[in-house]
């Protein structure tokens, strides 16, 4: 089962939506639930790297290998949509889901454009 942590620029309805979309073929979380809002951009994809979760995040940085060093560690989907709303995030992920199954977000890193999205794994 795959472990996603929802980066804490994601609606917070986002979490059980996508649960329910995914069901049992993974955990979702989020920075809200496990009380890591203030924590920095690093020490989040590092707590993703110890715990073998993908994160899905609006910020460029967990893909700037300036900020952040072993990019796309263990995942990261960016989403590079706006405005960032529910409705919006909800699309993105939903023509995700559609073309990467979950399965596949692990080792990834994975933009999801207005019109398309790019995928590389690692």
């Amino acid at each position: 089962m795959i472990k996603v942590l929802l980066d804490q620029n994601i609606p917070a309805f986002i979490s059980p939506w996508l649960q329910n979309e995914v069901g049992e073929a993974a955990a979702i979380t989020s920075t809200r639930q496990l009380g890591m809002e203030r924590m920095a951009d690093d020490e989040i994809f590092y707590f993703c790297q110890q715990h073998k979760m993908v994160i899905i995040t609006y910020d460029e940085d967990f893909q700037n290998p300036l900020v952040i060093k072993n990019i796309p560690g263990y995942g990261v989907i960016r989403l590079n949509v706006y405005p960032t709303g529910f409705r919006q995030t909800q699309e993105a992920l939903r023509r995700l889901l559609e073309s990467y199954p979950i399965a596949t977000w692990e080792k990834a890193s994975i933009v999801v454009d207005p019109h398309r999205i790019r995928y590389q794994k690692k």
